[in-house]
């Protein structure tokens, strides 16, 4: 992001809840969320191979944030192992478990913010644990891949898998905020980034097709 810019915000259900260009992980969003989207506890969750990477980092901010803009607000962080596999009744059972527990201080309640950093099984997994954590919290979604700021990020479908399939238990809960840094994109591997890019391309001829029926 530029140092005189500011990132391009899209409306998403008449409201401006996407925000989109480089390098806002860190202090744009921090700024924003702190301002705009305010909590006394945020509880970020992420997978091991992102975690070292991004959330020391951002932690380290957050604190210089809060206290910068004289904001009293605390960031609790957990992490999962990567992979579909994570996107399990178990592990959201693990987090609800982590986020009640008594050693949470200041403890997460119905005003808590969750935000998930990764791709969809993260974005998924986090919205649904969001949607049934005290009959409902807000969560900020930061997809890292192109197929999940293209998709799984977008619309507020949450989900977790069974043995009996995937995406068979979830529900519907809109993400109060979309954060898409387009810097993650340059760290991924070719074929994440292809399929990303397929997504795009459904997409765009699904709305050509809809709109020459119309």
């Amino acid at each position: 992001m530029g140092q005189n810019t500011q990132p391009t915000i899209v409306q998403i259900l008449g409201k401006d809840s996407i925000r989109v260009d480089y390098n806002i992980w860190g202090e744009y969003i921090l700024k924003d969320l702190l301002t705009n989207v305010k909590a006394l506890t945020y509880v970020l969750v992420t997978d091991t191979n992102l975690y070292g990477r991004y959330v020391p980092a951002f932690s380290k901010s957050f604190h210089a944030v809060a206290e910068a803009l004289r904001t009293e607000a605390y960031l609790h962080t957990y992490q999962i192992p990567p992979g579909e596999t994570s996107k399990s009744r178990d592990t959201k059972a693990a987090i609800e478990s982590w986020m009640l527990s008594s050693e949470r201080d200041p403890p997460c309640d119905t005003k808590t913010v969750m935000i998930a950093l990764g791709g969809g099984v993260i974005g998924d997994l986090i919205g649904f644990t969001a949607a049934t954590f005290k009959r409902g919290i807000r969560v900020v979604q930061v997809p890292t891949t192109l197929l999940a700021m293209v998709d799984s990020s977008i619309g507020g479908k949450t989900a977790i898998d069974t043995p009996e399939g995937k995406n068979l238990i979830g529900s519907f809960h809109q993400p109060t905020r979309i954060y898409m840094d387009l810097s993650f994109l340059q760290t991924l591997p070719e074929r994440e980034f292809i399929n990303g890019m397929a997504e795009v391309v459904k997409v765009r001829v699904s709305g050509v097709l809809c709109g020459s029926m119309g």
